[in-house]
């Protein structure tokens, strides 16, 4: 497993859970990002998920929840 940080998360302090397998059986977290649009705007620009900056995934976050 590669345990590099994703550019938008490299001054970011996580939680050990990070790095952890999830559970397929288990809720899955909240997520107050629109992935679908997210990976659309990264193919777009030609880059990976982890490659994106802060500023570049905010523009996808539900800024109502």
């Amino acid at each position: 497993m590669d345990l590099t940080k994703p550019l938008f998360l490299e001054n970011e302090v996580l939680a050990p859970e990070y790095y952890e397998t999830p559970d397929p059986y288990s809720d899955p977290p909240e997520c107050h990002v629109n992935l679908l649009e997210l990976s659309r705007y990264a193919k777009s620009v030609g880059k990976k998920l982890v490659e994106l900056t802060k500023e570049e995934v905010e523009r996808f976050t539900d800024k109502t929840a």
